[in-house]
Protein backbone atom coordinates (compact mmCIF):
# COMPACT_ATOMS: atom_id res chain seq x y z
CA UNK A 1 0.00 0.00 0.00
CA UNK A 2 1.22 3.54 -1.27
CA UNK A 3 2.79 5.97 2.21
CA UNK A 4 -0.07 8.12 0.94
CA UNK A 5 -2.64 5.40 1.32
CA UNK A 6 -1.73 4.97 4.87
CA UNK A 7 -1.76 8.21 6.19
CA UNK A 8 -5.08 9.37 4.25
CA UNK A 9 -7.20 5.94 5.99
CA UNK A 10 -5.12 7.08 9.50
CA UNK A 11 -6.54 10.78 9.11
CA UNK A 12 -10.12 9.31 7.54
CA UNK A 13 -10.01 6.94 10.99
CA UNK A 14 -8.97 10.28 13.00
CA UNK A 15 -11.78 12.70 11.45
CA UNK A 16 -14.29 9.81 12.14
CA UNK A 17 -13.76 9.23 15.16
CA UNK A 18 -13.68 12.95 16.20
CA UNK A 19 -17.16 13.01 14.85
CA UNK A 20 -18.74 10.03 15.84
CA UNK A 21 -19.74 6.75 13.94
CA UNK A 22 -22.96 7.84 13.14
CA UNK A 23 -21.83 10.85 11.57
CA UNK A 24 -22.75 11.13 7.67
CA UNK A 25 -20.06 13.28 5.02
CA UNK A 26 -22.38 15.10 2.58
CA UNK A 27 -22.31 12.50 -0.41
CA UNK A 28 -24.32 10.30 2.57
CA UNK A 29 -26.94 12.74 3.19
CA UNK A 30 -27.54 12.80 -0.31
CA UNK A 31 -27.04 9.62 -1.89
CA UNK A 32 -30.62 9.86 -3.03
CA UNK A 33 -30.48 13.38 -4.54
CA UNK A 34 -27.41 13.48 -6.29
CA UNK A 35 -23.97 13.29 -5.89
CA UNK A 36 -21.99 16.38 -4.29
CA UNK A 37 -18.80 17.59 -5.97
CA UNK A 38 -15.50 19.66 -5.11
CA UNK A 39 -13.34 20.98 -7.37
CA UNK A 40 -9.77 20.55 -5.99
CA UNK A 41 -5.69 21.11 -7.05
CA UNK A 42 -3.09 18.75 -6.67
CA UNK A 43 -2.63 20.10 -3.07
CA UNK A 44 -5.65 18.84 -1.59
CA UNK A 45 -5.46 15.36 -2.70
CA UNK A 46 -1.72 14.77 -1.61
CA UNK A 47 -2.17 16.51 1.53
CA UNK A 48 -3.71 13.56 3.81
CA UNK A 49 -6.24 15.69 6.04
CA UNK A 50 -7.59 17.20 3.22
CA UNK A 51 -7.55 14.06 1.32
CA UNK A 52 -9.21 12.79 4.16
CA UNK A 53 -11.89 14.94 4.16
CA UNK A 54 -12.55 14.89 0.05
CA UNK A 55 -12.87 11.07 0.43
CA UNK A 56 -15.65 11.35 3.78
CA UNK A 57 -17.41 14.29 2.20
CA UNK A 58 -17.52 13.92 -1.67
CA UNK A 59 -17.97 11.44 -4.75
CA UNK A 60 -17.41 13.16 -7.07
CA UNK A 61 -14.40 15.32 -8.24
CA UNK A 62 -13.29 18.48 -11.05
CA UNK A 63 -9.53 19.34 -11.16
CA UNK A 64 -9.97 23.05 -10.63
CA UNK A 65 -7.39 23.95 -13.27
CA UNK A 66 -5.24 21.85 -14.50
CA UNK A 67 -7.27 20.41 -17.12
CA UNK A 68 -7.85 23.31 -18.53
CA UNK A 69 -6.40 23.37 -22.17
CA UNK A 70 -3.70 26.70 -21.83
CA UNK A 71 -2.49 24.43 -18.71
CA UNK A 72 -2.68 20.66 -19.58
CA UNK A 73 -1.89 21.73 -23.61
CA UNK A 74 0.52 25.16 -23.66
CA UNK A 75 2.72 24.86 -26.44
CA UNK A 76 2.17 22.88 -29.87
CA UNK A 77 3.55 19.24 -28.97
CA UNK A 78 4.07 20.46 -25.31
CA UNK A 79 1.98 18.18 -22.81
CA UNK A 80 1.72 19.03 -18.99
CA UNK A 81 -0.17 15.75 -17.56
CA UNK A 82 1.58 15.80 -14.14
CA UNK A 83 -0.48 17.36 -11.84
CA UNK A 84 -4.11 16.39 -13.90
CA UNK A 85 -2.64 12.72 -13.57
CA UNK A 86 -2.34 13.65 -9.81
CA UNK A 87 -5.91 14.22 -9.39
CA UNK A 88 -6.93 11.51 -11.76
CA UNK A 89 -5.11 8.74 -9.91
CA UNK A 90 -6.12 9.98 -6.41
CA UNK A 91 -9.78 9.01 -8.09
CA UNK A 92 -8.85 5.71 -9.74
CA UNK A 93 -7.46 4.73 -6.86
CA UNK A 94 -10.23 5.80 -4.29
CA UNK A 95 -13.03 5.00 -6.48
CA UNK A 96 -14.60 8.48 -7.41
CA UNK A 97 -15.31 9.67 -10.71
CA UNK A 98 -14.74 12.76 -12.32
CA UNK A 99 -15.89 15.90 -14.19
CA UNK A 100 -13.89 16.72 -16.86
CA UNK A 101 -13.16 20.63 -16.90
CA UNK A 102 -12.78 21.59 -19.67
CA UNK A 103 -12.13 21.07 -23.31
CA UNK A 104 -12.84 24.47 -24.93
CA UNK A 105 -12.42 27.86 -23.44
CA UNK A 106 -11.66 31.47 -24.64
CA UNK A 107 -9.87 32.09 -21.10
CA UNK A 108 -7.05 29.59 -20.03
CA UNK A 109 -7.10 28.56 -23.55
CA UNK A 110 -4.10 26.60 -25.54
CA UNK A 111 -4.48 30.03 -27.85
CA UNK A 112 -0.86 28.58 -29.98
CA UNK A 113 -4.05 26.72 -31.71
CA UNK A 114 -5.01 30.34 -33.50
CA UNK A 115 -1.28 30.38 -34.98
CA UNK A 116 0.21 28.66 -38.01
CA UNK A 117 2.69 25.83 -37.36
CA UNK A 118 4.94 24.37 -39.72
CA UNK A 119 6.11 21.08 -40.32
CA UNK A 120 8.29 20.84 -36.81
CA UNK A 121 5.43 22.43 -35.11
CA UNK A 122 7.30 25.65 -34.84
CA UNK A 123 5.16 29.08 -35.06
CA UNK A 124 5.70 30.63 -38.52
CA UNK A 125 6.34 34.22 -38.02
CA UNK A 126 5.58 36.79 -40.65
CA UNK A 127 7.42 38.48 -43.10
CA UNK A 128 7.93 42.72 -44.11
CA UNK A 129 8.47 42.89 -47.92
CA UNK A 130 12.36 42.50 -47.28
CA UNK A 131 12.02 39.07 -46.01
CA UNK A 132 12.60 40.43 -42.10
CA UNK A 133 10.04 39.11 -39.38
CA UNK A 134 7.99 41.57 -38.17
CA UNK A 135 7.59 42.78 -34.68
CA UNK A 136 4.74 43.77 -32.04
CA UNK A 137 4.26 45.28 -29.11
CA UNK A 138 1.95 43.19 -26.64
CA UNK A 139 1.27 43.69 -22.91
CA UNK A 140 2.86 41.81 -19.95
CA UNK A 141 2.35 41.76 -16.23
CA UNK A 142 4.38 40.84 -13.89
CA UNK A 143 3.19 38.07 -11.08
CA UNK A 144 0.53 38.04 -8.94
CA UNK A 145 1.38 37.36 -5.77
CA UNK A 146 -0.84 34.10 -4.68
CA UNK A 147 -2.64 33.68 -7.82
CA UNK A 148 0.00 30.59 -9.09
CA UNK A 149 2.63 31.99 -10.75
CA UNK A 150 3.63 33.59 -14.01
CA UNK A 151 2.18 35.94 -16.49
CA UNK A 152 -1.68 36.06 -16.96
CA UNK A 153 -2.60 34.25 -20.71
CA UNK A 154 -3.56 36.01 -23.66
CA UNK A 155 -6.59 37.80 -22.56
CA UNK A 156 -5.54 38.18 -18.98
CA UNK A 157 -7.94 35.70 -17.78
CA UNK A 158 -7.68 35.69 -13.66
CA UNK A 159 -7.46 33.08 -11.19
CA UNK A 160 -9.11 29.71 -10.98
CA UNK A 161 -11.06 29.91 -13.88
CA UNK A 162 -12.47 34.03 -13.50
CA UNK A 163 -11.48 36.98 -15.13
CA UNK A 164 -10.83 40.17 -13.02
CA UNK A 165 -12.45 43.08 -13.82
CA UNK A 166 -9.74 45.43 -13.71
CA UNK A 167 -5.97 45.32 -11.95
CA UNK A 168 -6.22 44.47 -8.90
CA UNK A 169 -4.81 46.83 -6.28
CA UNK A 170 -1.14 46.42 -5.68
CA UNK A 171 -1.01 44.38 -8.55
CA UNK A 172 1.93 45.38 -10.90
CA UNK A 173 1.29 47.87 -13.89
CA UNK A 174 1.43 46.41 -17.35
CA UNK A 175 4.53 46.66 -19.50
CA UNK A 176 5.15 45.90 -23.23
CA UNK A 177 7.01 43.82 -24.58
CA UNK A 178 8.10 43.30 -28.53
CA UNK A 179 7.40 39.82 -30.02
CA UNK A 180 7.23 38.39 -33.53
CA UNK A 181 3.95 38.36 -35.03
CA UNK A 182 3.08 34.94 -36.10
CA UNK A 183 1.19 33.99 -38.96
CA UNK A 184 -2.56 33.38 -38.01
CA UNK A 185 -3.63 29.78 -38.31
CA UNK A 186 -6.90 29.11 -40.85
CA UNK A 187 -10.07 27.83 -39.95
CA UNK A 188 -9.23 24.23 -40.83
CA UNK A 189 -5.85 24.00 -38.97
CA UNK A 190 -7.61 25.71 -36.19
CA UNK A 191 -9.93 22.69 -36.05
CA UNK A 192 -6.83 20.32 -36.77
CA UNK A 193 -5.35 21.13 -33.79
CA UNK A 194 -8.23 21.33 -31.44
CA UNK A 195 -9.37 17.53 -32.69
CA UNK A 196 -6.51 16.54 -31.37
CA UNK A 197 -6.50 18.22 -28.30
CA UNK A 198 -9.84 17.07 -27.68
CA UNK A 199 -8.99 13.23 -28.62
CA UNK A 200 -5.52 12.86 -26.47
CA UNK A 201 -7.53 14.28 -23.41
CA UNK A 202 -10.80 12.58 -23.73
CA UNK A 203 -8.58 9.24 -24.37
CA UNK A 204 -6.05 9.48 -21.69
CA UNK A 205 -8.78 9.84 -18.89
CA UNK A 206 -11.84 8.31 -20.36
CA UNK A 207 -11.47 5.92 -17.73
CA UNK A 208 -12.19 8.21 -14.80
CA UNK A 209 -14.02 10.87 -16.01
CA UNK A 210 -17.76 10.31 -16.53
CA UNK A 211 -19.05 13.92 -17.73
CA UNK A 212 -17.07 16.87 -19.68
CA UNK A 213 -17.31 20.58 -19.67
CA UNK A 214 -17.02 20.46 -23.39
CA UNK A 215 -17.62 24.06 -23.83
CA UNK A 216 -17.65 26.63 -21.12
CA UNK A 217 -18.60 30.13 -21.09
CA UNK A 218 -18.66 30.67 -25.10
CA UNK A 219 -22.41 33.01 -24.46
CA UNK A 220 -22.13 37.16 -24.13
CA UNK A 221 -22.70 38.75 -20.81
CA UNK A 222 -24.78 41.55 -22.56
CA UNK A 223 -27.87 41.73 -20.53
CA UNK A 224 -30.73 41.34 -23.50
CA UNK A 225 -32.65 38.50 -23.66
CA UNK A 226 -34.01 39.95 -27.93
CA UNK A 227 -30.48 40.41 -28.76
CA UNK A 228 -29.85 38.24 -32.66
CA UNK A 229 -28.77 35.15 -31.90
CA UNK A 230 -25.16 36.76 -33.75
CA UNK A 231 -24.99 38.77 -30.66
CA UNK A 232 -25.58 36.28 -27.72
CA UNK A 233 -21.92 34.89 -28.23
CA UNK A 234 -18.60 36.16 -26.88
CA UNK A 235 -16.55 37.20 -29.44
CA UNK A 236 -13.75 35.01 -28.51
CA UNK A 237 -10.98 34.45 -31.00
CA UNK A 238 -12.76 30.73 -32.03
CA UNK A 239 -15.77 32.46 -32.37
CA UNK A 240 -14.76 35.02 -34.85
CA UNK A 241 -12.84 32.23 -36.90
CA UNK A 242 -15.94 29.94 -36.82
CA UNK A 243 -18.84 30.98 -35.22
CA UNK A 244 -21.11 28.79 -33.17
CA UNK A 245 -19.54 25.63 -35.68
CA UNK A 246 -16.46 25.63 -33.26
CA UNK A 247 -19.20 24.49 -30.24
CA UNK A 248 -20.84 21.82 -32.13
CA UNK A 249 -17.39 20.72 -33.37
CA UNK A 250 -15.79 20.17 -29.98
CA UNK A 251 -19.15 18.03 -28.49
CA UNK A 252 -18.87 15.99 -31.52
CA UNK A 253 -14.96 15.22 -31.54
CA UNK A 254 -15.60 14.70 -27.36
CA UNK A 255 -18.68 12.41 -28.27
CA UNK A 256 -16.36 10.54 -30.93
CA UNK A 257 -13.55 10.48 -28.49
CA UNK A 258 -15.51 8.77 -25.70
CA UNK A 259 -19.59 7.76 -26.19
CA UNK A 260 -20.15 6.99 -22.92
CA UNK A 261 -19.41 10.28 -21.52
CA UNK A 262 -21.98 13.43 -20.55
CA UNK A 263 -21.10 15.89 -22.35
CA UNK A 264 -21.95 19.23 -21.08
CA UNK A 265 -22.43 23.25 -22.00
CA UNK A 266 -20.91 25.25 -18.69
CA UNK A 267 -21.30 28.71 -17.82
CA UNK A 268 -21.97 31.21 -15.22
CA UNK A 269 -24.83 33.59 -14.39
CA UNK A 270 -27.24 30.53 -16.52
CA UNK A 271 -30.32 31.53 -14.77
CA UNK A 272 -30.44 35.23 -15.79
CA UNK A 273 -33.13 35.76 -18.30
CA UNK A 274 -30.59 37.15 -20.74
CA UNK A 275 -28.04 34.04 -20.48
CA UNK A 276 -30.21 30.91 -20.21
CA UNK A 277 -31.75 32.48 -23.35
CA UNK A 278 -28.98 32.80 -25.61
CA UNK A 279 -27.98 29.21 -23.70
CA UNK A 280 -31.03 28.00 -24.87
CA UNK A 281 -31.57 29.35 -28.50
CA UNK A 282 -27.91 28.12 -28.97
CA UNK A 283 -28.25 24.51 -27.00
CA UNK A 284 -31.62 24.14 -29.38
CA UNK A 285 -29.80 25.17 -32.67
CA UNK A 286 -26.36 22.94 -32.29
CA UNK A 287 -28.53 19.94 -30.96
CA UNK A 288 -30.76 19.85 -34.31
CA UNK A 289 -27.30 20.24 -36.44
CA UNK A 290 -26.32 17.03 -34.50
CA UNK A 291 -24.34 18.42 -31.76
CA UNK A 292 -24.42 15.67 -28.82
CA UNK A 293 -24.88 18.08 -26.01
CA UNK A 294 -26.43 15.71 -23.28
CA UNK A 295 -26.30 18.23 -20.56
CA UNK A 296 -26.00 21.65 -19.40
CA UNK A 297 -23.95 23.15 -16.26
CA UNK A 298 -24.82 25.87 -14.89
CA UNK A 299 -22.49 27.12 -12.68
CA UNK A 300 -22.93 28.66 -9.48
CA UNK A 301 -20.95 31.77 -8.42
CA UNK A 302 -23.78 33.00 -6.43
CA UNK A 303 -23.92 35.78 -3.47
CA UNK A 304 -26.22 35.82 -0.16
CA UNK A 305 -28.12 38.73 -2.00
CA UNK A 306 -30.61 38.49 -5.65
CA UNK A 307 -28.15 36.65 -7.60
CA UNK A 308 -29.93 34.37 -8.25
CA UNK A 309 -33.46 34.63 -7.59
CA UNK A 310 -35.22 31.64 -6.52
CA UNK A 311 -37.69 32.52 -8.91
CA UNK A 312 -35.40 32.52 -12.11
CA UNK A 313 -33.48 29.82 -10.85
CA UNK A 314 -35.67 27.49 -11.20
CA UNK A 315 -37.26 28.77 -14.56
CA UNK A 316 -33.44 28.22 -15.79
CA UNK A 317 -33.83 24.53 -14.87
CA UNK A 318 -37.38 24.15 -16.31
CA UNK A 319 -36.01 25.69 -19.78
CA UNK A 320 -33.19 24.05 -19.66
CA UNK A 321 -34.88 20.51 -19.05
CA UNK A 322 -36.87 21.26 -22.53
CA UNK A 323 -33.44 20.40 -24.16
CA UNK A 324 -31.45 17.91 -21.85
CA UNK A 325 -32.49 15.71 -19.25
CA UNK A 326 -28.97 16.21 -17.46
CA UNK A 327 -28.64 19.50 -15.39
CA UNK A 328 -25.39 20.09 -12.57
CA UNK A 329 -24.72 22.71 -10.67
CA UNK A 330 -20.80 23.03 -11.67
CA UNK A 331 -19.42 25.62 -9.33
CA UNK A 332 -20.77 26.37 -5.92
CA UNK A 333 -20.12 28.88 -4.05
CA UNK A 334 -21.67 31.70 -2.14
CA UNK A 335 -20.57 34.85 -1.23
CA UNK A 336 -20.84 37.22 1.00
CA UNK A 337 -20.49 40.55 -0.85
CA UNK A 338 -22.33 41.71 -3.73
CA UNK A 339 -20.93 40.47 -6.40
CA UNK A 340 -21.81 37.54 -8.52
CA UNK A 341 -20.71 35.13 -11.42
CA UNK A 342 -17.55 35.39 -13.46
CA UNK A 343 -16.49 38.36 -12.01
CA UNK A 344 -13.59 39.42 -9.29
CA UNK A 345 -13.60 42.70 -8.98
CA UNK A 346 -12.38 43.41 -5.45
CA UNK A 347 -8.93 42.61 -3.91
CA UNK A 348 -9.40 39.27 -2.61
CA UNK A 349 -7.60 39.96 0.70
CA UNK A 350 -10.17 42.68 1.77
CA UNK A 351 -13.37 40.77 2.75
CA UNK A 352 -16.62 41.86 4.85
CA UNK A 353 -16.75 40.79 8.57
CA UNK A 354 -18.38 37.70 8.71
CA UNK A 355 -21.27 39.01 11.01
CA UNK A 356 -24.11 36.39 12.89
CA UNK A 357 -26.63 38.29 10.58
CA UNK A 358 -24.75 38.08 7.48
CA UNK A 359 -23.83 34.31 8.70
CA UNK A 360 -27.85 33.57 8.65
CA UNK A 361 -28.16 35.01 5.16
CA UNK A 362 -25.67 32.45 3.72
CA UNK A 363 -27.29 29.96 5.38
CA UNK A 364 -30.40 30.65 4.04
CA UNK A 365 -29.25 31.52 0.80
CA UNK A 366 -28.02 27.57 0.53
CA UNK A 367 -30.82 26.20 2.38
CA UNK A 368 -32.97 27.35 -0.21
CA UNK A 369 -31.07 26.78 -3.37
CA UNK A 370 -30.66 23.27 -2.02
CA UNK A 371 -34.22 23.11 -1.38
CA UNK A 372 -34.98 23.62 -5.07
CA UNK A 373 -31.90 21.50 -6.38
CA UNK A 374 -33.62 18.47 -4.00
CA UNK A 375 -37.07 19.19 -5.87
CA UNK A 376 -35.16 18.31 -8.82
CA UNK A 377 -33.53 15.56 -8.06
CA UNK A 378 -34.38 13.04 -10.90
CA UNK A 379 -32.20 15.32 -13.62
CA UNK A 380 -29.60 17.29 -11.49
CA UNK A 381 -26.86 14.93 -11.34
CA UNK A 382 -24.33 15.97 -8.90
CA UNK A 383 -23.76 19.18 -7.32
CA UNK A 384 -20.04 20.55 -7.59
CA UNK A 385 -18.66 23.27 -4.57
CA UNK A 386 -16.12 25.26 -6.26
CA UNK A 387 -13.16 24.16 -3.92
CA UNK A 388 -12.56 22.55 -0.64
CA UNK A 389 -12.33 25.14 2.03
CA UNK A 390 -12.61 29.00 2.19
CA UNK A 391 -8.67 28.79 2.22
CA UNK A 392 -8.65 27.74 -1.35
CA UNK A 393 -11.34 29.40 -3.12
CA UNK A 394 -10.75 31.62 -5.92
CA UNK A 395 -13.20 34.67 -4.02
CA UNK A 396 -10.38 34.49 -0.82
CA UNK A 397 -10.86 33.15 2.47
CA UNK A 398 -12.61 37.09 3.53
CA UNK A 399 -15.54 36.28 1.48
CA UNK A 400 -16.65 32.96 3.35
CA UNK A 401 -18.06 31.33 0.45
CA UNK A 402 -17.89 27.30 1.25
CA UNK A 403 -18.51 25.10 3.87
CA UNK A 404 -15.58 24.32 5.21
CA UNK A 405 -13.94 27.58 6.90
CA UNK A 406 -9.57 28.08 6.46
CA UNK A 407 -8.94 25.55 8.87
CA UNK A 408 -11.03 23.24 6.60
CA UNK A 409 -13.67 22.71 9.71
CA UNK A 410 -17.07 22.57 9.02
CA UNK A 411 -19.04 25.98 9.24
CA UNK A 412 -22.37 26.45 10.64
CA UNK A 413 -23.82 26.21 7.15
CA UNK A 414 -22.51 22.83 6.78
CA UNK A 415 -24.87 21.76 8.65
CA UNK A 416 -27.57 23.54 7.06
CA UNK A 417 -26.88 21.64 3.72
CA UNK A 418 -26.48 18.45 5.15
CA UNK A 419 -29.05 18.11 8.15
CA UNK A 420 -31.97 19.49 5.85
CA UNK A 421 -34.55 16.61 6.97
CA UNK A 422 -33.62 17.53 10.20
CA UNK A 423 -34.30 21.13 9.89
CA UNK A 424 -37.65 21.19 8.04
Amino acid sequence: MKKFTIFALIACVALTSACGPKDPGLKDAYKNYFKIGVAVTERNVTDSLQAALILKEFNSITAENCMKPGEIHPQAGVWNFEKADIIANFCREHGIKMRGHNLVWHSQFATWMFTKHDKNGNPVVELDEKGDTVWVERPSFGRFPGFGGGNPPAGFPGFGGQRPGGQRPGAPAMQTTKTPKYVAASKEEFYDSLKVHINTVVNRYKDVIYCWDVVNEAMSDANNPDAPYEDSFRKSQAYQLCGDEFIKNAFIWAHEADPNAGLFYNDYSAWTPAKRTYIYNMVKKLQAEGAPITGIGMQGHYNIFDNPTLEDFETAINMYLELVDDIQITEFDIRINEEAGGGLQFSRGEGQVYTEEIQKQQEKKYADLFEIMRKYKKNISCVTFWNLSDRDSWLGANNYPLLFDSEYQRKPVYYTVRDFKKNK
